[in-house]
């Protein structure tokens, strides 16, 4: 068994959710203030290691009333520095890193931090066998805040059920993809979504989509 998860990100119309210099400051205060919600009705809330290297996140419930969830960082080369805010203030965070990995980790990142240890797998650690170690810890809801190369991984695995998006009216040309990965040739493969719900965010500037993923998660394109 695995838990629900569900991506979120804001992202430019051209499908970016950071610049080529990395800046990725995209939602307005009403769209925050929906992933925080998000985040509280979450068993988890999980990043990749870039956005802990670039960002230094905090991934708490802060706009809203609501609990913290338990963070989780996805870094199979221990890229992500001890003193980042996720390892160093509460609630718990979880580091999901390589098998040979967990010596060092042991040493070199914070007492309570939760290290789980998981094979190789596509780009980096095995992302099913992570999420069938954290379903039996408990976590049975995972909202993932990227970036766009986890994203990918996920997706492109067949391991996410839900895709929440917010658009914002901004193009950037150049930068990360929502899901940056080597991509789909689009004959073959796809992955087919079924808009669940529009929504004109408060600021009348911002649509937030939501998606389920369609099972079989990945398709074969149907000939004409």
């Amino acid at each position: 068994m695995i838990p629900r998860v569900t991506i979120f990100s804001t992202m430019t119309v051209d499908g970016r959710i950071a610049s080529k210099t990395g800046y990725s400051k995209l939602s307005c205060p009403h769209d925050l203030e929906r992933l925080h919600k998000l985040r509280a009705t979450h068993d988890a809330v999980m990043v990749g290691a870039n956005t802990v290297v670039i960002d230094d996140p905090r991934l708490t419930v802060r706009l809203v009333p609501g609990k913290n969830p338990t963070r989780i960082v996805i870094d199979s080369a221990l890229r992500t520095s001890p003193s980042s805010n996720v390892y160093r203030t509460p609630p718990p965070t979880i580091l999901v890193t390589l098998r040979e990995n967990l010596d060092r980790a042991a040493t070199e990142y914070p007492k309570g931090v939760n290290v789980i240890g998981v094979p190789a797998g596509p780009g980096g650690v095995d992302l099913r066998a992570a999420l069938e170690q954290l379903w039996r810890q408990g976590i049975r809801s995972i909202l993932v805040e990227g970036g766009g190369r986890l994203n990918w991984s996920l997706i492109s695995q067949g391991l996410v059920d839900t895709v929440k998006v917010t658009v914002s009216p901004t193009i950037f040309g150049a930068g990360t993809s929502f899901f940056h990965g080597e991509g789909f040739d689009g004959e073959s493969q796809r992955v087919k979504l079924r808009l669940e719900e529009v929504v004109l965010c408060r600021c009348g500037q911002e649509v937030h989509l939501s998606y389920k993923v369609v099972e079989p998660r990945i398709l074969p394109i149907q000939a004409e």
